[in-house]
Formats: C-alpha cells, structure tokens, sequence
C-alpha cells in the first residue's frame, strides 16, 4: 500500500475520471448490484414515493416480498449486515485497501405521538445501551489499520422528549445571554435578571444561595462570557441544584427531568467508557435541529471527560461530536467549543458533516413558520463547510509553531474527521495538510464517507496512507429502512449523477466477461499541487 507519496500523487488520483483503480477490489457482483442501486437512485419519483410504498405494502400485509427486496439491494449495498457480527467481513475486507469502519447501530427516534411510560422509555434505552457495548466489543475486536469507531444518536439513551425540553432550556440560556450581554460578557446584574426570569424557585435555601452566587460576581466585579456563562449554569456542575431543582411547573426543567437525565448520562458514560477501555471511539452524531443544542451541550460534556490530555496517556480523543455545517450556526459553534476545550485542557474532536436532514428540518420550519437553520444556497454550505476545514488545520499548524513540537493524536488541541462525498472538499483538506505541516500519518485529521458510496474517494485516500472510514449501519431490515430512505433522499442527486462511475462499472464488468480483465494503471493528469 502507498504511503508516502507526495500529496500531489493523490490529488492527481482523486481528480482521474478515468481511473478504475479501485473496481480491482470489487467482485463482479459488488459492481452489478453497485450499478443496479445507482440506477434506481436516479429515479426522483421513486425515490420520493419510496415511504409511501413501503408503508402501504406493511399495512396489506405485503411486508415480506417488500423487505426481500430492500434486503437484496439497497441494504446490501449501504449496510453492513444485520447485526455487529455481520460487519466483521466486509470491515476485514476495507481494511486490506487500509480503510477503517465506524461501526453505526442505525436505531433512529423522533418525536412520538404516543406517549410512552417512564419505564418504557428506560427499558428502550438500556437495551439500545447494551446494544451499543455489544458493538463496541465486536468493532474493538475486528480487523482495523489504525483503530475503529462506534457511532451514537444520543436520542437513543433517553427520551426524546426529554431532550427537547433540555433543547428548550439551553437555547432560552443562550438567547437570555445576548440579550443581556454587553461587549460579549455579562455582569452580576444581567446574571441576577437572567435567574429572576428563567430559573425562578419557592426554596429560600436556594434563594440564598442564588444571592451568595450574584454577590461574588458583584463583589469580584466579575463579568462571564459565553463559556463561563455555560459553566456557571451547567446541569452537571457544582450549582446544578440551586439552578435546576424545580418543582414541577417552576423553572426550565424539573427534579423528575433532571432525574431521567441523570440516568441517561450514566447510560452514556458505560458507552464511553468502554470506548475508552478498548481503544474504540465513539461518534456522536448530529441529529435534528430542535435536539442538536441538548446533544451538543452533552457531547462536550463527555469530551471534558474521556478527552483529557495528560502525559501518561498516549492514546488520542475518545468522544467525537459532529458539526453540521449546513447550519447557520456551525461556524461560529465550531470557533466557540474549540476555545472550551483549549480552556479546559481536553482535545477538541468533531466530525464535519454538511448534512444530514435537509428535508426534514425545512419542512418543519416551514410548518411552523420559523426561519430555516440551514444555509440558504449551496455555495454557502460549501463555504461554511471548508471554512471549518481551514480553521481547525490552522489550530494544529498554531500548536506546532507554539510548541515546536510535530503534532499527533495524544498531544493535539483538535482532533477532526472530513466526512464528506464531495471531492473538492477532500482535496481541499490535503492541500492544506501540506502547506501546515500536517502528517497523514499523525492520526489527527481522518476522513469519512458512507459505506457504498463514493469508493473512488475513499479507496485512493487508503491506497496513500490516509485515515480514511467508512460509516458501515447494520441493524434489523425494519428498524434499518427509516436511515436507507434518508440516505436515498439525500443522496438521490448524487447518486443518480455518477454517469461516469457507472460508465466505468459498466466497462469494467463488460473487460472481464470478455476475459480483458488488464490491470489497469490510473491515468495521472496535470494537478495543482498541494
């Protein structure tokens, strides 16, 4: 395998059409159903009519044939299997091209319309909770180059529910801060208002408490910016019960909210620390938005934890969140959480994502008439999306200069995965590698694409040494539909529009049933150099 050759090596790769590289390490069925899938992608009307199909096939009974199908080809060919044990083989398979997996239980909530008891709601998610340890065992133990991940919706742990009240509390915290914020701080004065309205109590114990608190500020002259504004009021911190122990009725969340969130962080932190045990990562991934600032605030919390650098450990991060930067809000987000975590002496790790739930998020909005969170136009997305790239690089090439030391995983304040399809934004990420000093090989900057799509990024990226995953969803045909039908919906215009990768498949396939099965150099074009 290739591992060191110059970064301009691989961008000539990645930017040969023609290259058909990486089909040597397909079988001719993997081409057929690949070329098959892609054909049925590039049907919109398909694509769109596919839930209403499916659920009309579930109610006349019609499920078995229906799922025979799914099975056959759509989950083969974006899912890993159905259970942990099933992915071991085509993750033993990646790793010969020197690509990794993140292994993704793929249980998605939302919202119900039911209304689950507390005790239902508990037992759901201790068994999605011994689920997931399950899988961290079976990854920890599979073939890997340098490690693998397990992914989590932390909706998963907890109700769902829950966490959108906790949403609600954080984003009412947040909005209270700027508006009493002068010069990016507030004083005890604006600290006083904000517990006055949002977190009011009957208790005169924590009455005076609150005031001992506001007359240190007062005294000290202390103002708070956003992070200290976020500490002082955090639900894990020292002052939780002053702030957040309500009766029912009073205050943001109450002492039987607090209660069920207590125990889905003890649920979490078994995960994360078996991760830890294991040398096997864990990924939080991003969810929808009326959940994404709860599961933020929760990330970063078990990143203070699990991410700590300390000269006795030499392994890298644990706890991974991920940054939609389709959002309005992600860089700005970004630049915030990198500045806790180098506060806090805890690595900074995040994957990168552009999105994953356009179509759900613009509905809502429009439902219920609230400005979209996500960029208005392509162009932006593309933007926000590589300046988040070229803001954490220049973090790792600031540590270096700084310390003089080569940057790795144990040592560094930002650890990032480019999770992305789009081959600019790949390029984009090496070139400036290169020009920060940046090894492949230090383990701090990975890449990501999902399992079965884009393998020309992800096969010449491990053909050269680079970290390189693939998201690798296993679970049970039904529970795994709802994570195929977005992953169709979202990726139809992409995969309906790889005219030339399925040229290629369709001339590979028709070379070796002629029995011109020649190996085949990549053609090298002229690149801009990294």
């Amino acid at each position: 395998m290739v591992s060191n050759t110059p970064a301009s090596t691989t961008i000539a790769e990645l930017l040969d059409d023609q290259s058909r590289t990486v089909m040597q390490a397909k079988s001719n069925s993997e081409l057929v159903l690949a070329l098959f899938v892609y054909k049925l992608c590039s049907f919109t009307w398909l694509v769109e009519a596919a839930p209403q199909m499916i659920e009309f096939a579930e109610k006349v009974g019609l499920e078995t044939p229906v799922y025979y199908v799914i099975r056959n080809t759509f989950f083969r060919h974006f899912c890993g299997g159905e259970n942990p044990e099933e992915c071991l083989e085509p993750m033993s398979r990646l790793s010969r091209s020197g690509i990794d997996c993140i292994f993704d239980l793929s249980v998605e909530a939302d919202l119900a319309d039911g209304s689950p008891s507390q005790e239902q709601q508990d037992a759901m998610a201790e068994k999605i909770t011994r689920m997931t340890e399950h899988s961290i065992r079976t990854a920890s133990q599979g073939n890997s180059v340098a490690g693998a991940f397990a992914a989590i919706k932390i909706t998963a742990f907890g109700a769902p529910a829950l966490l959108l009240r906790l949403n609600q509390a954080i984003a009412s915290l947040q909005l209270s801060f700027q508006d009493h914020q002068k010069l990016g701080k507030v004083d005890a004065d604006g600290v006083e208002a904000i517990i006055n309205k949002l977190l009011p109590t009957d208790s005169e114990e924590h009455k005076i408490m609150r005031t001992q608190v506001v007359q240190r500020l007062r005294q000290e002259k202390l103002s708070l910016d956003r992070i200290e504004f976020t500490k002082l009021f955090d639900i894990q911190g020292p002052y939780r019960d002053i702030w957040w122990k309500a009766q029912p009725g009073e205050g943001l969340l109450d002492a039987e909210e607090l209660e069920a969130y207590d125990r889905m962080i003890a649920r979490l932190e078994r995960v994360c620390s078996l991760g830890q045990e294991l040398k096997t990562g864990i990924m939080v991934d991003a969810e929808q938005s009326y959940f994404q600032e709860a599961i933020d605030y929760i990330a970063m919390n078990l990143q203070e934890k699990y991410n700590k650098r300390t000269l006795e450990d030499n392994s890298g991060p644990v706890v991974f969140n991920t940054y939609q930067m389709y959002t309005k809000s992600a860089q700005g987000k970004l630049e915030l959480d990198v500045e806790r975590a180098g506060r806090n002496n805890f690595t900074f790790a995040a994957k990168l994502v552009r999105g994953a739930y356009m179509v759900s998020e613009r509905k809502r909005a429009q439902q219920l008439n609230y400005p979209s969170p996500i960029h208005d136009s392509l162009e932006d997305t593309h933007a926000s999306y590589n300046g988040g790239i070229t803001f954490l690089l220049s973090k790792l090439q600031v540590f270096q200069e700084t310390t003089g030391e080569p940057v790795q995983a144990s040592n560094s304040p930002v650890v990032f995965m480019v999770a992305s399809h789009n081959r600019d934004s790949v390029i984009l990420t090496i070139q400036e590698m290169e020009k920060n000093n940046v090894s492949r090989h230090a383990g701090v900057v990975h890449f990501g694409q999902l399992f079965g799509m884009q393998d020309p990024i992800s096969y010449t990226l491990g053909r050269h040494g680079y970290s390189i995953y693939k998201y690798l969803p296993y679970g049970a045909i039904h529970e795994v539909i709802p994570y195929l039908l977005r992953r169709a919906q979202e990726n139809s215009a992409v995969l309906g529009g790889v005219t030339k990768e399925r040229a290629l498949m369709a001339a590979e396939l028709k070379d070796r049933l002629v029995g011109n099965n020649i190996s085949r150099k990549p053609t090298v074009p002229r690149a801009s150099t990294a």
